[in-house]
């Protein structure tokens, strides 16, 4: 018997041309998980804060920064200070004067009336 006659089973070494192919598709495979991974966390990512705060004067300033609409709170009471679209002064100027408050003043005290005297007995002699 020769050796063509016994059906062998011999592994067929591959071509060059399935060696690059291989490795070109390893490549392009790595480079789209890595574009999902990227993409991903972009998408995850927090976006910009969406309120800043601002404390001052004994008062605290919340400013939305996708409306524009600042709210100022002092104890527990809040109002809109500004809106989108308001306008606003270029300088606001010194602050009023304080106003003057007199001292107040003591009241007067009472009148005591006079408490009445007996009058005099007329004298006898």
């Amino acid at each position: 018997m020769n050796e063509r006659d016994i059906p062998m089973a011999r592994e067929l070494e591959p071509t060059v041309g399935d060696l690059v192919e291989g490795a070109v598709r390893k490549l392009v495979t790595g480079i789209v998980i890595a574009g999902g991974l990227i993409a991903v966390g972009l998408y995850s990512q927090a976006g910009p804060a969406r309120y800043q705060v601002i404390a001052a004067d004994g008062r605290v300033y919340r400013i939305n920064t996708q409306s524009g609409t600042v709210i100022g709170c002092e104890g527990d009471r809040c109002a809109i200070v500004l809106r989108r679209g308001q306008e606003l002064e270029d300088s606001l100027g010194p602050p009023p004067a304080p106003k003057q408050v007199a001292p107040p003043q003591a009241a007067p005290a009472p009148q005591i009336a006079p408490t009445p005297t007996p009058a005099p007995a007329p004298a006898t002699r």
